[in-house]
């Protein structure tokens, strides 16, 4: 009851307001009831209709989304989430799957998908995590989430699922206290880091190195990774890619990435998942990426993928992917 009046609450004082960086064009005029019944219509009878689905879904902000969900199960006393799991399959559901479900419950679940079966998806857990480590509320409800869902700690389920050095960045990076991102940085405390760094690399201590990054706010490690080029005369992210391997040296890397520049970070991954790069394509990244950030900043990581790649990010969607998953990230990325 009461997740339910406060969503009510942050829809009200939310209606079509958007972030600078979004890429969601919600119409002037938003009628939540007449959407739910739209989309009853789309899934009813025989076939569904897909395109009124998609027109509606990527058109509405993630606040309008989850108002048409409740409104939804309101008058028709069932879960738009199931009613859509049951008519569509494939990356397309998935896509769906993120636009109405809440974000911690969608992300929190894809995690769960990547440490359920044989073996774990450890890519997943990476973007996962670099994708929030940004957002403290968001890892928190991610975290309550995992916990209501499946009963289990999420930083448990990292310590059963992996195993160390990897397990022991992820418990780290889940369990970032809340940063000053604006505060000051002390150029005295960097220069302390950089030593203690340079010692742990030499000794390839990865644990301690995974405690000393993991610990510092992203613009502190923006800054480090300044003064240590300075000092070493050699990139940081370089350095950690010589003494580890595996999910371990990606999951440092990523680190830095996102520390350098957070979209630039998203737009290479959407890259590589796109273009096939290490493995085939991966539609998980792309929904992952393009679905929870384009009310957000989305914009801003097309800005930065056509800066790197010479190309609009739409421009590739429409090449490498198809049908009704296609169209339906087209819009979002529009």
């Amino acid at each position: 009851m009461m997740r339910d009046i406060l969503l009510v609450c942050c829809f009200v004082a939310g209606l079509n307001a958007t972030s600078k960086g979004s890429t969601i064009i919600e119409p002037s005029s938003v009628n939540t009831v007449a959407d739910a019944e739209k989309l009853r219509d789309a899934m009813s009878g025989w076939g569904t209709t897909e395109a009124a689905i998609i027109d509606i879904l990527t058109h509405r902000t993630y606040l309008t989304r989850l108002e048409i969900v409740r409104q939804y199960k309101n008058k028709y006393n069932k879960d738009l989430w199931e009613e859509i799991k049951s008519e569509t399959s494939g990356d397309f559901r998935t896509a769906l799957k993120a636009l109405v479900l809440p974000e911690a419950r969608f992300l929190a679940e894809e995690m769960r998908n990547a440490m359920s079966g044989s073996g774990t998806n450890e890519r997943t857990l990476i973007l996962v995590m670099m994708l929030t480590i940004n957002d403290y509320n968001l890892v928190q409800d991610i975290i309550r989430e995992y916990d209501e869902i499946y009963d289990w700690d999420l930083a448990a389920a990292f310590k059963d699922e992996t195993s160390s050095p990897f397990e022991d960045f992820l418990v780290k990076v889940v369990s970032r206290p809340r940063f000053n991102e604006t505060a000051e940085v002390n150029d005295a405390t960097i220069k302390g880091d950089i030593d203690d760094l340079v010692e742990h690399i030499v000794n390839k201590r990865l644990v301690n190195i995974v405690t000393l990054l993991g610990s510092r706010s992203l613009s502190f490690l923006s800054k480090l990774q300044e003064m240590f080029y300075q000092s070493e005369n050699k990139e940081l992210y370089q350095a950690l890619e010589d003494i580890s391997d595996h999910h371990i040296k990606d999951s440092l890397v990523s680190l830095m990435s996102v520390a350098s520049d957070y979209h630039r970070y998203c737009a290479y991954e959407l890259h590589n998942a796109l273009d096939g790069l290490g493995g085939g394509k991966d539609e998980g990244v792309v929904t992952r990426i393009i679905a929870t950030r384009a009310d957000k900043d989305l914009a801003f990581i097309k800005e930065a993928y056509l800066d790197m790649f010479g190309v609009e990010l739409s421009e590739t969607v429409k090449n490498k992917m198809g049908g009704d998953y296609k169209s339906t990230l087209v819009n979002l990325v529009n």
